[in-house]
């Protein structure tokens, strides 16, 4: 049984962070130390808003930064991107929990009128571009970008160290930075939203790597868990 006090290492933008960790059971966060340190800082892009008869959303800063609901339908991947369309007053409908699924669920629905995806600069599965193809009028806006940080000094002493690092990885772009950019010799337990994240991060030196079974926060909670408990019996 491990005696090392364990490191959960969080790199999304900083509230994303935090709203992880609290919904993480008490069992997981009595055991950690919670260092955040974003990988990615979401900022606004400065774009000409195009009317639209439906939104497209796939992360909820898409959301957040794309326009006013006016009572409009907003087809959303995942239950987190459809509870904050909800919440700004979008009639929200949950359309699967990748792009993949999202495309093929819009195709076989076939929605009338034009359809905008607000996405960000940096995006995976070419939503709009599928959908034309499919016959909808659908186009992407970007309405925010996610800009690249480095890990902060107290994040990379922690995987210099001798002690348990763990490190969950929300997108196939931040395990790709984090694979370049982190300085590891600490036992490294890595947990991956996709398999094309898995593949991003693979690369470093590592104890384990999970891969979450759903690529949603639910998912990655059950594996900090399993990587937790790896940890612990180490």
């Amino acid at each position: 049984m491990s005696r090392h006090r364990i490191t959960l290492l969080m790199t999304r933008p900083a509230a994303g962070s935090r709203a992880f960790v609290a919904a993480l059971p008490d069992a997981v966060t009595e055991r950690c130390d919670v260092v955040i340190s974003p990988l990615i800082d979401i900022q606004p892009v400065a774009a000409d808003l195009p009317d639209c008869d439906a939104a497209i959303f796939t992360s909820t800063h898409g959301v957040a930064h794309g326009p006013q609901a006016l009572g409009r339908v907003a087809f959303c991947l995942g239950q987190a991107t459809t509870n904050a369309a909800t919440m700004a007053g979008w009639k929200a409908q949950q359309m699967g929990q990748d792009a993949k699924t999202l495309v093929a669920a819009l195709t076989a629905q076939r929605p009338t009128g034009h359809l905008v995806h607000f996405s960000g600069t940096h995006t995976r599965g070419d939503v709009a571009g599928h959908l034309q193809a499919a016959g909808l009028a659908a186009n992407s806006v970007a309405v925010y970008d996610q800009v690249l940080l480095p890990l902060s000094d107290v994040a990379q002493n922690r995987l210099k160290g001798s002690d348990p690092v763990i490190v969950p990885l929300f997108s196939p772009r931040s395990a790709l930075h984090f694979s370049e950019d982190a300085l590891c010799k600490a036992p490294l337990y890595l947990g991956a939203i996709s398999p094309a994240a898995a593949a991003n991060c693979a690369g470093v030196d590592h104890l384990a790597l999970q891969i979450a079974g759903n690529p949603d926060r639910g998912g990655m909670i059950e594996v900090v868990q399993k990587l937790l408990a790896q940890a612990l019996s180490a």
